[in-house]
Formats: structure tokens, C-alpha cells, sequence
């Protein structure tokens, strides 16, 4: 079986306080209780750019333009024991968008410090690579889960 093609987008702000990045907690679907990036699957047609334009449009209400997301790679997941969750994803960022994140029915966005993120409460996996997304810099992991589809067996860097 083929993973699914998904696109997320990690988007940034600078406050006061410090940058800030939006995350939020998934309320329904895959992930739901964990807290997650904007993003889905990429559908038929449209670029991985459109899907996390969309994505985020959908999940939060924000407004991004494609010409304002920076590529920074991909993350691969891979469940071994459950091969159908499998899924590839192309990592967007942006830091111009227009409109106020607002509640959707599966997320709840927050706007969190990116030197103080909720690992708590994220998938293990984000410990691994979310690092390189703050930073800027370009990304290629393949993150294969152990048989409980929830810790990390490994994180291999292209």
C-alpha cells in the first residue's frame, strides 16, 4: 500500500515575547487528543502547496497565499505494525497570512513559544525533527514507529 501524501504548515509569528509558532490541539480524526501541526491529505489535483494552503484554511480559518509557503522537505512516517497509517508529508512554513486563528471542529489552534513547545501533549516523533522546522532548515527523516504506533523505533536523517 501506497503512504498517504499529506502536506502540514508550520506557521510563524515574532511578538513581543519571542517567535511563536501556531500548533493545535486535533480534536477528531487521526491524532485526535495530541497536539498537532496544521495540515491533511493532499487530494487529487491539487499540489502539496494548495493542500496546506487549504489545510490551514480549513482547520483554523487563516488565509495563506501559496506564493508565501517555504518548502523546507519532508518527514516520513512509517507503522510497521499498522502499514496503511503510513504516510509522507511535505513540511511547509509561512510567516505572512492574513486573519485570527479560530476554532474548527478538528482543531483547536494555539499559538505556542518555539522555545517552550508542548511536547507532552505531540507525537514522540516531534522531538526528533520539529527542531530543524524552527530553525529553518531543510529536512529529510524517515521516523519508523515502534509496534504501538506511538513511540519511536528510529529517525534516520537523508
Amino acid at each position: 500500500m501506497k503512504p498517504r501524501h499529506v502536506a502540514l504548515c508550520f506557521l510563524f509569528r515574532t511578538t513581543e515575547a519571542g517567535s511563536e509558532v501556531l500548533l493545535g490541539l486535533k480534536k477528531s480524526g487521526f491524532g485526535a487528543g495530541r497536539i498537532v501541526t496544521l495540515g491533511g491529505g493532499v487530494e487529487p489535483g491539487e499540489t502539496a502547496a494548495q493542500a496546506a494552503v487549504r489545510e490551514v484554511a480549513e482547520e483554523s480559518g487563516v488565509v495563506v497565499d501559496v506564493v508565501n509557503l517555504t518548502q523546507l522537505g519532508r518527514v516520513r512516517w512509517r507503522f510497521p505494525s499498522q502499514p496503511a497509517a503510513d504516510m509522507d508529508a511535505e513540511i511547509f512554513t509561512a510567516v505572512e497570512w492574513s486573519g485570527t486563528p479560530e476554532p474548527t471542529a478538528e482543531v483547536e489552534p494555539a499559538w505556542y513559544p518555539v522555545n517552550d513547545l508542548p511536547w507532552e501533549g505531540m507525537w514522540e516523533d516531534a522531538q526528533h525533527w520539529l527542531g530543524s522546522v524552527i530553525d529553518g532548515t531543510t529536512l529529510d527523516v524517515l521516523v519508523t514507529l515502534n509496534q504501538d504506533n506511538e513511540t519511536v523505533s528510529s529517525a534516520v536523517f537523508a
